[in-house]
């Protein structure tokens, strides 16, 4: 056996020496479990017979024998080893087999060794690095994927049993044990397109600002649950997303349900946010963000002939006088019961005198037949005009749409 061409002994020798070196150095390594440091062992063993012969030959090592520390670096992603990690790893053991060799092999010039140790670790550094990363998003891909396919089903309570439920949910990083807050977000029915390139902004923005919760886009719009049993910090964080995003009140709104005790609440969690994304876009046209918190009570009201009757009842005469006088009616009725019947903070508010705050009270009095001192009126009053933007009558109550705007703006 030549010097030119040791024997399988000593490449395992150095193959071995290489891992010890880097397990020592490297904390990425430090902690490996024994099938991965064979592995690496297995690796650092073919490792040192490219090197060795990049350097004999001073040539750059072949497409086959860099495709085999490809192959290893794409098990590393599987092994959890992280990209720099890897890279280091890499350098470090270039670094060793220059140590070995130098000694071992006095027939090399130390100087071609030098030279080929520092190409050879760019050599091999890319092309483990490229490996590296197609297989990261590969097995990112795909776990998007059975990510979204698994929230599509929990979505629609798509289970036989709890326990099918529960290891759904597992699956897909959640606690089925712990509270969650449904998050819904979506074209408005004012947008002009499906917006699907902001959706999926949207989508990125929340991974990163919420990396606990589990999202996807769905053909509803994005899906997030968040575990939470509050719904006041994913509100700031959905309004601090919107912001950033090109997305306009006009285009996306977000919808938000209340805590999910547990897994076997989470569909309904879904729907929940969602309907109060659609509330909200009805009573609160110019929010973004809607709660069902504070949308929740108006879920008691379904548009039909119910609503329509109750608001054309209690609003009375008050929907059936002159256009103007009848949107001055109804809002400063609004205002004067939201204010506590403050006469002053009424009119300020208005912009009016209180004069003229006073002469308009009386006309709807006049008008309606309404008792404004009477809590139970006042209450029938701003309930039957949260409730006008449901109305689906809209030959009768023909000022829906400039009475929802000044209410709601």
């Amino acid at each position: 056996m030549t010097k030119s061409q040791p024997d399988a002994e000593d490449f395992d020798r150095v193959g071995r020496y290489v891992t010890e070196t880097i397990c020592a150095a490297n904390p990425d390594y430090a902690n490996l479990p024994p099938a991965v440091i064979a592995d690496v062992v297995e690796t650092n063993v073919q490792n040192a017979r490219i090197y060795l012969h990049a350097v004999v030959h001073q040539s750059r090592p072949s497409s086959e024998e860099l495709a085999a520390l490809a192959d290893a670096a794409r098990r590393r992603v599987h092994q959890g080893v992280p990209l720099e990690g890897m890279l280091r790893a890499y350098r470090i053991g270039a670094r060793a087999m220059w140590e070995q060799f130098s000694v071992s092999r006095s027939d090399l010039d130390p100087y071609v060794l030098t030279d080929y140790t520092l190409r050879y670790i760019d050599w091999v550094s890319s092309e483990a690095e490229r490996a590296y990363l197609t297989e990261r998003d590969n097995l990112l891909d795909s776990r998007i994927e059975a990510t979204r396919l698994l929230l599509s089903r929990i979505v629609a309570d798509d289970f036989d049993t709890t326990d099918e439920r529960h290891a759904a949910v597992r699956s897909v990083g959640l606690d089925p044990e712990q509270p969650h807050v449904a998050v819904v977000i979506g074209p408005t029915r004012r947008a002009s397109s499906t917006l699907d390139e902001i959706l999926l902004e949207l989508l990125q923005a929340f991974r990163r600002l919420i990396p606990g919760a589990t999202s996807a886009l769905l053909r509803r719009g994005v899906i997030i649950l968040v575990p939470t049993a509050a719904t006041s910090g994913i509100e700031a964080l959905v309004n601090q997303a919107l912001l950033q995003s090109k997305a306009g009140s006009d285009d996306v709104s977000a919808g938000l349900s209340r805590p999910a005790p547990t897994a076997e609440g989470l569909a309904a969690a879904v729907r929940e946010a969602e309907r109060a994304r659609a509330l909200g876009e009805i009573l609160f046209p110019k929010g973004q963000v809607h709660t069902y918190e504070a949308t929740g009570f108006f879920d008691l009201f379904r548009q039909g002939p119910p609503v329509d009757t109750f608001v054309a009842t209690v609003l009375g005469d008050l929907t059936g006088t002159e256009r103007t006088s009848k949107i001055d009616l109804v809002h400063t009725l609004y205002v004067y019961f939201t204010l506590g019947m403050n006469r002053r903070a009424a009119a300020t508010q208005l912009g009016i005198h209180p004069n003229t705050l006073d002469y308009r009270l009386r006309q709807a009095a006049k008008t309606s037949g309404m008792d404004l001192t009477s809590p139970e009126r006042s209450f029938r009053f701003q309930l039957a005009v949260r409730l006008l933007p449901l109305c689906t009558q809209t030959e009768e109550l023909e000022v829906k749409s400039e009475v929802t705007q000044f209410l709601f703006e």
